[in-house]
Formats: structure tokens, C-alpha cells, sequence
């Protein structure tokens, strides 16, 4: 019985020493040393296979993607002046959003963004695709990096992003 305790108070102490360490070092970097960074690069949008789990979400425009959750419109802009847009308003409205692209294409924008309290990382990725008829369209994908579960956070933030642009 004492030999018992004994270890349930190592591991206890093991525990909290973990705990520590992760929040002293930094949630964002103790996910990024534990997982890997969750920038995966450019992703290919209107081909991008869908995660086998609930942990994503896919906005985009009618017709370039069909298993898409939340309906875009097409717009009347050029991607340039569209990505630029959309990189403010997503600044604005997600102040633990990191753009992680560098910017120069005006048809691409890649974030990392964070769950508020365990800083859970994210990625979203979208593209801004000339249509035949002049127009702009949307393709936005969104992924937890860790779990398999989001509970709706990816569908919420993008709904978020993209309400009243």
C-alpha cells in the first residue's frame, strides 16, 4: 500500500512538472515542439482531400469544390484587392490569427490561428480562383492540427471571417 502511494505521488509530481513546463515555455511553442509546426505549406484547395475526422471545414464559392459546408458568392474584385481584404478583416476579427505566408501571391493566403485557452493550433488556407465569367471565387479550408474533434471551432471561424465581406 505504501509502495502504492509512493508512485501515485511520482507521478503526480511528474505531472505537474509537465504542466509547468508547458505554460512556462509557451502554449503556441509547447504544441509546435510536441506536433510539429501546422504550417503544411500551400495546399492545392480545389483538389485538397478532406480530413478523415471532424476536426475541419470547407467554405468556397458554387461550383469549385462540392463538398463545400459554407456557401461564398462570387465576387466582383480582383484577387488581389479580395485577399487583401480578407487578410484585414481576419486580422480584425482573430487576434490569435499568424499569417504565415509571405504575401506576394495575390491569389493565396495561409494563417495559423489558436484556441483561446489551451492555444490548440489551426491552419486555413484559401484561394482566390478567376472565374470564367470575370469574377472572383472563394475555396477556404480549415484544420485542426491536433485531435479529431473541433468541435464546429473551424466552421465558427470561417463563418466569422468571411460574415458580411
Amino acid at each position: 500500500m505504501k509502495i502504492a502511494l509512493v508512485l501515485v505521488a511520482i507521478v503526480a509530481a511528474i505531472i505537474v512538472v509537465l504542466a509547468l513546463a508547458f505554460f512556462a515555455y509557451g502554449r503556441e511553442r509547447s504544441w509546435a515542439l510536441i506536433a510539429g509546426s501546422p504550417d503544411r505549406g500551400r495546399l492545392t484547395l480545389a483538389t485538397q482531400k478532406r480530413s478523415p475526422t471532424a476536426n475541419d471545414a470547407v467554405a468556397c464559392t458554387q461550383g469549385l469544390r462540392e463538398d463545400c459546408e459554407i456557401p461564398l458568392p462570387a465576387f466582383d474584385e480582383t484577387p488581389a484587392n479580395l485577399n487583401e481584404r480578407l487578410a484585414g478583416q481576419i486580422e480584425a476579427r482573430d487576434p490569435l490569427a499568424r499569417r504565415v505566408d509571405d504575401g506576394k501571391a495575390p491569389d493565396h493566403l495561409r494563417y495559423i490561428t489558436y484556441s483561446p485557452t489551451m492555444r490548440f493550433p489551426d491552419l486555413i488556407n484559401i484561394e482566390f480562383v478567376e472565374m470564367d465569367d470575370g469574377r472572383t471565387g472563394i475555396i477556404a479550408y480549415a484544420r485542426a492540427q491536433l485531435g479529431k474533434l473541433d468541435f464546429g471551432a473551424n466552421r465558427a471561424r470561417l463563418e466569422r471571417y468571411f460574415e458580411g465581406l
